[in-house]
């Protein structure tokens, strides 16, 4: 799947930024695991770890249905 954003030319805002903060919202919520967010980052799982409280959220896994995803990738 391919989203396409569009913002302000007032907004200055680094588009790896924004697709970070989209990875780590995805696996926050159980919609990626760590390893498909990795993949699509092209970065270590100790960089997404990382990377994961720059945007608020924790390295840990908080939800059973995240536990499944990580364990089934």
């Amino acid at each position: 799947m391919q989203v396409q954003l569009e913002l302000p030319d007032l907004v200055n805002v680094d588009p790896g930024y924004v697709r970070e903060a989209v990875m780590a919202m995805l696996y926050a919520t159980g919609k990626l695991s760590a390893h498909q967010a990795c993949q699509i980052l092209n970065m270590t799982r100790r960089a997404f770890d990382e990377m994961l409280p720059v945007y608020g959220f924790s390295v840990l896994v908080d939800s059973d249905d995240n536990l499944d995803i990580e364990l089934g990738a």
